[in-house]
């Protein structure tokens, strides 16, 4: 399944998906003549030798080192170029052909001489050959000037943008890895010499290249040594449900990975990272056969479903042998609902399962502990949308729908040494990968694994330090890797690159330079553990939009608006978070798994969005409330279980009763309407999109609505207490936000904010790192060999003064700023205080020496 091919980073010959014919005509293309001659084959004088040149299907001969006869470059030629690849993807100029010299050895010197029909001169070009291929462009200039040029001669007008961005081998980052990938295109060692030099210049420390002995010797001679590399997909794509998919074959297939690497000099060790899929995905219900087909595969899933303690009888059958995949339109009654609903987690479960294994394949070609990942892009990670979305083939089943990784279960089942997404999002977002860093680090934390991610400078630029704060906020939250994609050049792998956007190569810089310079607390440290959490929905999604036969409503798959096309629980998630972010109160995620005495324990506060919980995971949030917890939950939340069957643990265990509301489908938080106002002892607030009706005791009320009735209930149960909305807080607070600046949303509603904040003021819950100024975020990572705190501003301006207060029982006798150096500091009490102006981030390290 290919839904997006512009965010496949398989090798140069894979082709993006989505076609895009030329919007050049073949008239357009300049007619030229070419004549070629080699000079050296394999570093020896070319004499006595014949040569056969290619171009675009026409050839020309030539005798050791004379000029080849004359090659013609016309309307034929051109039509057939601009119908293949890399043109069809192109919007236009240049025009990229290659002129091959069959029988090239390295190294051969090769010159050509092309001349327009349209103009008069000679444009000459020469390369210096490790293969065949010597990479021509051809295009227009502003004055509709034919123009030609070697691939490295035109890759200047890219390194213009490094001019006077130099960081030092010694201040690069060493750990982390940061890594971005050259496409030479050709075989002139002059393009990938310069283009593997000038990335490494802005900080690049790992460069992601071919399997080649002579392009690895280019990044040795450059000064480097790690490379990184990327399949579209493990064997068997998502499932080993091909019958040809064994341990065996992947055992095979990983050293096939790992083979040509070792051949061509690289360490095992040099191997900085592995992409092992990219935008993994299955459609419903063509799934169902592939699975049915296998006898062991089938096996599986049967035992799966034992696994959870079901009974034939209880999925509405006398024996094993009669239950089958089954979607959502057979989900009638109770064991039916049942049967669907393990049916959808059992394809989730077996596919990171699978992913799993051909981890520990690729480990043990490479080395423990390899960063391999899998590129998601569910962005709120569901692993059930329902509908015909993308490119599934049955856009009128009633069955129809999408299945995708359960971030937290694949980090639980370890199906990757490092969980991993990509962004695709302007730097107006740049604080969502608070929100991703979050969801892949308590994902992480599950199989004890790292998380790092894709910054995609192709979408940045809209805002000057946007992708400078992208990177800053994955390692600032204790992401291990960062790798852009992708540098290109364009015209090589088109509809994926930024190089046509290099101007956000020296933020880029900037970004490397500072993590360089705070990389000995940055690399070693970890967030400490957080006390907040929020559930992260997973039983809700199998319900969602079930009164539509055939919904297409509901968009995760590429949409990084997570405030569009979702629903109303799944929009609260990322909105309450939101708003936690901008008075800097760091979250974990949990999921359904982590209801429990234990996995609830780490947890002092827990926000409840989803409206379908388990109802023995309902019982757990119950019992830990009840022994000091703090829960918080919002209109529709726990109003049934894991089946849809209506559940009222919650309403019984805190006496409030809520009436039963369908859930929303959101097109567009900023367009729901206002459903009322309210007011309480944290001030005035509108809600927008959904408000339930409450009963509560009065003496439990803390806000009403404009009508009187409750809009927020709070009271003890137990030890504990729980802060009940009648409303959707999230939502509400996203849509307050009715300007920008620099680009960012900012003028959220404090009001808002308080009381979304409320529950962590009651369960008395301090952050290790407290700023003055809301929509400053400091995640903080600490270690034997000190703190770092990264701070991002979010506000749109700069700010000429930010108190910052860290809570730490260490002594600490140097604070240093990134960007500014030594910093006053004053240390009593367990806690540490600075002050320091703030443009868009900064790094501040905290050292135990002098």
């Amino acid at each position: 399944m290919r839904i997006l091919a512009i965010a496949s980073i398989a090798v140069l010959a894979l082709q993006p998906v989505t076609l895009a014919a030329s919007k050049l005509k073949p008239e357009e293309v300049p007619e030229f003549r070419l004549r070629a001659r080699v000079l050296k084959l394999g570093g020896q004088p070319s004499e006595g030798t014949a040569f056969s040149f290619g171009l675009a299907g026409v050839s020309g001969t030539a005798e050791g080192n004379q000029w080849s006869t004359e090659i013609k470059f016309g309307g034929p030629q051109a039509d057939a170029t601009l119908k293949g690849y890399p043109a069809m993807y192109m919007a236009g100029w240049p025009v990229v052909l290659r002129l091959t010299v069959p029988g090239a050895a390295d190294p051969t010197l090769v010159e050509a001489e092309l001349t327009f029909a349209e103009t008069s001169g000679v444009v000459r070009l020469s390369g210096e050959l490790f293969g065949p291929s010597l990479g021509i462009l051809v295009w227009r200039d502003d004055q509709r000037r034919p123009q030609a040029a070697t691939m490295a001669e035109y890759n200047h007008r890219y390194w213009n943008a490094l001019a006077g961005v130099e960081i030092p081998a010694h201040m690069r980052p060493q750990q982390f890895p940061i890594i971005d990938r050259f496409i030479g295109g050709d075989d002139d060692r002059c393009a990938w010499q310069e283009g593997i030099e000038q990335l490494q210049r802005a900080g690049f420390n790992a460069i992601m290249l071919p399997p080649s002995r002579p392009i690895r010797d280019m990044l040795v001679k450059a000064g480097g040594r790690r490379t990184a590399w990327a399949v579209y997909n493990p064997p068997g794509y998502a499932f080993d449900f091909d019958p040809k998919v064994t341990s065996e074959a992947i055992g095979q297939w990983a050293q096939q990975q790992a083979k040509p690497y070792l051949e061509a000099g690289y360490a095992r060790q040099d191997m900085a990272a592995f992409a092992m899929s990219d935008e993994p995905g299955w459609y419903y219900p063509s799934i169902f056969q592939s699975l049915q087909d296998n006898p062991a595969a089938m096996a599986r899933f049967r035992r799966y479903l034992q696994q959870q303690r079901l009974q034939p009888a209880e999925l509405g059958a006398s024996r094993w042998e009669d239950v089958g995949p089954i979607g959502r339109s057979q989900a009638k009654d109770l064991p039916s609902r049942r049967q669907f609903y393990w049916t959808m987690r059992f394809f989730a479960h077996d596919s990171a399962r699978h992913f799993a294994v051909c981890t520990r394949a690729l480990e043990a070609e490479f080395y423990p502990g390899l960063p391999i990942f899998t590129n998601w892009n569910f962005f709120s990670g569901r692993l059930y949308v329902p509908g015909p979305v993308a490119n599934n083939a049955d856009k009128q089943n009633a069955d129809a729908a999408m299945g995708g990784h359960d971030w937290l279960e694949f980090g639980r089942l370890r199906g990757g040494t490092m969980l991993w997404t990509e962004d695709w999002f302007a730097d107006s977002k740049a604080y969502q990968w608070s929100f991703y860093c979050a969801k892949l680090r308590s994902a992480a934390i599950k199989g004890g694994v790292e998380f790092g991610g894709y910054v995609i400078p192709r979408t940045a630029g809209d805002r000057r330090d946007g992708i400078m704060q992208k990177g800053l906020s994955i390692v600032g939250s204790g992401g291990k890797a960062i790798k852009y994609f992708v540098f290109g050049p364009e015209y090589n792998f088109p509809g994926n690159c930024y190089s046509e956007r290099a101007a956000v190569l020296p933020q880029m810089a900037e970004a490397h330079r500072m993590i360089g310079a705070a990389e000995d607390v940055l690399w070693p440290g970890k967030p400490p553990r957080s006390e907040v959490a929020i559930l992260a929905p997973r039983s809700a999604e199998m319900w969602d939009a079930k009164e539509i036969a055939v919904p297409s409503q509901i968009q995760d798959a590429t949409n990084n608006d997570l405030n569009r096309a979702t629903v109303d629980y799944m929009a609260e998630v990322f909105d309450l978070y939101l708003a936690l972010q901008h008075a800097n109160v760091p979250v974990e995620f949990i999921d359904e798994d982590d209801l429990s005495p234990q996995g609830l324990k780490p947890y002092r506060v827990l926000y409840v969005t989803e409206p379908n919980i388990p109802a023995e995971g309902q019982q757990g949030i119950v019992d830990w409330v009840s022994v000091g917890g703090t829960l918080a939950t919002v209109s529709g939340a726990g109003q049934a279980d894991r089946y849809d069957e209506p559940c009222a643990v919650f309403s019984q265990a805190t006496g409030f009763q809520e009436r039963s509301r369908p859930r929303l489908l959101v097109a567009d938080t900023r367009a729901l309407q206002n459903v009322s106002n309210g007011t309480g002892k944290l001030g005035p607030f509108q809600a927008v999109g959904v408000r339930s009706t409450l009963t509560a005791r009065v003496d439990s009320v803390a806000a009403r609505f404009d009508d009187g009735s409750p809009a927020v209930a709070e009271r003890a149960v137990g030890r504990g207490r729980v802060v009940h909305f009648a409303w959707m807080p999230g939502m509400s607070y996203w849509k307050s936000s009715r300007q920008v600046k620099d680009g960012l949303p900012v003028g959220f509603s404090n009001s808002l904010r308080e009381w979304i904040i409320w529950p962590v003021r009651l369960a008395n819950v301090s952050p290790p790192v407290t700023v003055n100024q809301p929509a400053v975020e400091a995640p903080m990572l600490a270690s034997a060999q000190g703190i770092a705190v990264t701070l991002l501003n979010w506000t749109g301006e700069p700010l000429p003064e930010v108190q910052v207060e860290v809570q730490t029982a260490r002594d600490f006798g140097r604070i240093e700023s990134v960007r500014l150096g030594k910093l006053d500091f004053q240390s009593a009490h367990g806690r540490i205080r600075f002050v320091l102006p703030l443009e868009s981030a900064d790094i501040v390290t905290l050292h135990e020496g002098s």
